[in-house]
């Protein structure tokens, strides 16, 4: 697993290594590529899935369009657009955004976790009407959602776990059988990139 260091408009240091594990493990139900030993004894919040019944909600940001083969083969697009996000401060042109909370959307699967994906990062808005060149609105989607939260701590640790975990799920651990519509994680006020926390959601038929 790489890790390219940016930082995110003069604040704190971001590892791009999360765009890798926000979505390199996020969608596997295959093995995992090998992360390194740290990584592979992460502790995993093993909670039982809190079932969401969700209204649908709109997130506008910068999108790319890939599959987790590529991701993970250290071939992807993810890690660029959280670099050009966070370097370049494009997303705070965001109006109507409801809170400072990123969230990343996963839509528009071509079939399930082998096919391509839209990859969304961006902020949740009360509207769409202005959506600033460049970007797109994506729709979650209302229904039930299974949400897992990961442990807290590095980015590059937790979040693959927590991908990993849900990848290992049954239908009846996770709370039923994915839909592959929408699914997303958010992110809250992020204080220390180094010490981390994200709450996956998701779709389920």
């Amino acid at each position: 697993m790489f890790c390219v260091t940016l930082r995110s408009t003069g604040k704190i240091a971001l590892p791009v290594v999360l765009a890798l594990a926000a979505t390199g493990f996020a969608q596997t139900a295959t093995p995992a590529p090998q992360v390194p030993a740290s990584s592979a004894s992460a502790p995993v919040n093993t909670a039982a899935p809190k079932i969401e019944d969700r209204n649908a909600f709109i997130v506008v940001g910068v999108t790319v369009r890939t599959n987790n083969a590529k991701e993970a083969g250290g071939q992807g697009e993810i890690p660029q657009i959280w670099q050009n996000a966070m370097q370049n401060g494009v997303l705070e042109s965001i109006p109507n955004k409801t809170g400072d909370g990123l969230v990343v959307v996963y839509s528009d699967y071509a079939s399930d976790n082998t096919g391509d994906y839209n990859y969304t990062l961006g902020y949740r808005v009360t509207s769409a009407d202005k959506v600033p060149a460049g970007m797109v609105a994506k729709t979650i989607h209302a229904g039930k959602y299974a949400a897992l939260t990961s442990e807290q701590g590095p980015p590059q640790v937790v979040i693959p776990a927590l991908w990993q975990h849900i990848a290992e799920m049954t239908p009846q651990q996770l709370g039923g059988v994915r839909a592959y519509v929408t699914d997303f994680e958010t992110f809250g006020n992020i204080v220390d990139w180094g010490s981390m926390q994200m709450t996956a959601h998701i779709g389920l038929k």
